[in-house]
C-alpha cells in the first residue's frame, strides 16, 4: 500500500473538555494542531484529506466531514469519514498526537493488508493512529446507531494488525490537558532546536 492509494483523516470534533478549549485550534510553532496533522498527510502524498468534526477554520483543500450519528465520540467521526473517504481505506490521525512523525505513518500505510493496522507501543494500542479499510463502516454502524461506543468494540470484531512503534514515547503524547499540551511545547523546542539538529516532526 502507498500513501497516493489511501485518504486521509483527522479526527478534530472531540469535546476538549479536559483542555478547556478546541484542540484542534491550539497554536504549536506558530501553527494549529490541525495544520500540522494536515501538512503531514499532504507531505505523505495523501490527495484526499477529510477533517472529521464542526471546525471554525480549516485547511485549504480539505474536506470537512459531519458525523451521520452525532455524539458518537471518535468512532461516529471514524464511520462518516470512512463513508465519504474517496479510497478504498483510509489513515486515521487524531488531532491531538501532534509530534508523531511521518515516518511511522508512512510505516502503516505500507504495512496494511486489509482491516485495521495500528500503532502498538508498550502495552497500548493506538487505535487513532491507524489505517482502516473503508469497508469497515458498515461494520461500525451498528455499534453507535444507538449510543456511543468505544473504537476497542470495533477491534474486538475483526482482524487487527498491530505494527510496533520504534521511536522515542514522548512523540506520542496526546494533548488532553493543559498541561499535557505544555509537555509538548517543550518537546517541539527541544526538537527544533540546533542541539537536536532541528530535527523534524511534520
Amino acid at each position: 500500500m502507498r500513501p497516493s492509494d489511501v485518504s486521509g483523516c483527522v479526527l478534530a470534533g472531540g469535546m476538549s473538555r479536559r483542555m478547556g478549549r478546541d484542540k484542534a485550534s491550539l497554536l504549536l510553532g506558530g501553527k494549529t494542531l490541525l495544520e500540522h496533522q494536515v501538512e503531514k498527510l499532504r507531505d505523505l502524498g495523501i490527495e484526499d484529506v477529510l477533517v472529521s468534526g464542526v471546525i471554525a477554520s480549516t485547511p485549504p483543500g480539505t474536506r470537512v466531514i459531519p458525523d451521520i450519528y452525532p455524539d458518537r465520540g471518535p468512532l461516529g467521526g471514524l464511520h462518516a469519514c470512512l463513508r465519504a473517504a474517496q479510497k478504498t481505506c483510509c489513515l486515521v490521525l487524531s488531532v491531538d498526537v501532534p509530534l508523531v512523525d511521518q515516518e511511522t505513518l508512512k510505516e502503516l500505510i505500507e504495512a496494511h493488508e486489509g482491516s485495521i493496522t495500528l500503532l502498538h507501543h508498550g502495552e497500548a494500542d493506538e487505535p487513532l493512529i491507524a489505517v482502516y479499510d473503508c469497508a469497515l463502516a458498515p461494520v461500525i454502524e451498528p455499534l453507535i446507531a444507538h449510543g456511543g461506543a468505544p473504537v476497542r468494540a470495533l477491534l474486538e470484531l475483526v482482524p487487527v494488525r498491530r505494527i510496533s512503534y520504534r521511536g522515542p514515547e514522548r512523540l506520542l503524547r496526546n494533548c488532553n490537558t493543559p498541561e499535557d499540551f505544555i509537555e509538548v511545547e517543550k518537546t517541539f523546542a527541544e526538537c527544533r532546536s540546533p542541539a537536536a539538529g532541528n530535527r523534524s516532526l511534520d
